[in-house]
């Protein structure tokens, strides 16, 4: 367990070298966590962002870890027979959206 917070402690520290280094400009990041401009600066100066800040941070630098993740997920959902069929899918989408 103590292994697992060092690891996040790590983490949060480089962030803002992980920021710095990816094709995304400070704006895009201020949007997406709802910052402004001095409070990002400080969060980013401090490595006081939120777990839920961090979170969304590491969605954002690592999309495609994320796509692996939720395709993985899918795969054993579909093993387990975790489906629905199309059919019923569009009466769900239908009914959700007016349809």
């Amino acid at each position: 367990m103590i292994e697992i917070v060092e690891n996040y402690e790590n983490y949060v520290q480089n962030l803002p070298d992980l920021i710095s280094k990816s094709y995304y400009k400070a704006e895009f990041f201020m949007q997406k966590l709802g910052l402004k401009h001095a409070t990002y600066y400080r969060k980013l100066k401090s490595n006081n962002f939120t777990h839920q800040e961090v979170k969304l941070i590491t969605i954002l630098l690592f999309p495609e870890e994320i796509l692996l993740q939720q395709l993985q997920k899918s795969e054993e959902d579909i093993k387990a027979g975790r489906t629905i069929s199309f059919e019923d899918f569009k009466q769900k989408l239908g009914a959700k959206y007016s349809l």
